[in-house]
């Protein structure tokens, strides 16, 4: 059973994406850890923790990560994800508060002590995975697999015609994690974009759940009905993160290709680029698995029978 490190910036997929890893009997969340990306990290601190409380789940715990990108401006999506990053809706005050150690601490000593069982998945910037790499090289060799959801390859990016959201916000982390040697699953824009919720499933899983998927429906109402419509879409959600948290512990669920990813780190209008060499003599070694197709109906098939039946 691999144990998670879930590396997140809640955010409303990133919310799915923990409810999916809390469904799913073939994997422990082990911890949770949190950076600014979607909104600031204390709210995605504050969110995590309540997200947790929501599910029943404080047995978790839930580390602090970085405020800060390593070097550029920070950016957020607050205009996707609403101010709070959960759709602006008020939860109620978590009852279980962060753990002592900073989350690229916790990530290290975590990996560490269990060789070979943890799987980092970091599905927001990549700083605190980036910070623990360089302040301990040693993990890249203990890790079991790191599972990326970031990068556009061979499609347009979402921050900007070029980019991705998670690689975008702290370009010079994602360039540290690709290669810092260790095993990698990248699930970019190339699949994530094909893998669709509806608004109607949404409410199917409403109609028949309880307070976690009624909070589900409140948390997207934001993005159908305030983001969405600005985009030419009022029913189609995304599942960038859930797409990634999945293939953590299903990846047949995508078609793996072994490529070589660098990130652009000097242009004005490419910043957070990501490069996949596909196929061509004079690439480099290949440095991830990228994703490049998704079983979309079987993935979201996946994901509502879990989530019917664990809420």
């Amino acid at each position: 059973m691999p144990r998670i490190i879930l590396d997140t910036d809640p955010g409303i997929d990133d919310a799915l994406a923990l409810f999916l890893a809390l469904a799913s009997p073939e994997v422990q969340l082990a911890a949770v850890t949190t950076v600014s990306g979607n909104v600031p990290v204390e709210q995605t601190t504050l969110n995590a923790l309540t997200l947790l409380t929501l599910a029943g789940r404080s047995d978790i715990p839930v580390a602090r990560g970085c405020a800060l990108p390593l070097l550029r401006t920070p950016i957020d999506a607050a205009h996707v994800h609403g101010s709070n990053g959960l759709g602006g809706i008020h939860f109620p005050t978590p009852t279980i508060t962060p753990v002592a150690h900073h989350a690229v601490d916790l990530i290290i000593e975590m990996v560490m002590q269990a060789p070979g069982e943890i799987t980092l998945v970091p599905i927001g910037p990549l700083t605190n995975i980036a910070l623990a790499v360089r302040k301990e090289p040693r993990i890249a060799e203990r890790v079991r697999e790191v599972v990326i959801m970031g990068g556009a390859l061979r499609v347009p990016g979402n921050v900007t015609p070029m980019a991705e959201f998670n690689i975008a916000a702290d370009p010079h982390a994602a360039h540290i994690v690709l290669h810092a040697g260790w095993p990698i699953r990248l699930v970019s824009l190339d699949t994530t974009t094909c893998a669709i919720l509806h608004r109607s499933q949404v409410e199917e899983l409403a109609a028949h759940g309880n307070h976690v998927t009624t909070a589900m429906r409140q948390m997207m109402a934001h993005y159908f009905d305030v983001f969405g419509p600005q985009h030419g879409n009022q029913d189609r959600f995304h599942m960038h993160d859930p797409l990634c948290l999945a293939a953590a512990f299903q990846p047949d669920l995508i078609t793996w290709e072994p490529v070589y990813v660098d990130v652009e780190l000097t242009g004005t209008l490419t910043l957070g680029t990501t490069v996949g060499y596909f196929k061509r003599a004079d690439a480099p070694a290949p440095n991830v698995l990228a994703s490049v197709a998704v079983d979309a109906e079987r993935f979201i098939r996946l994901y509502m029978e879990r989530v019917r039946v664990a809420f």
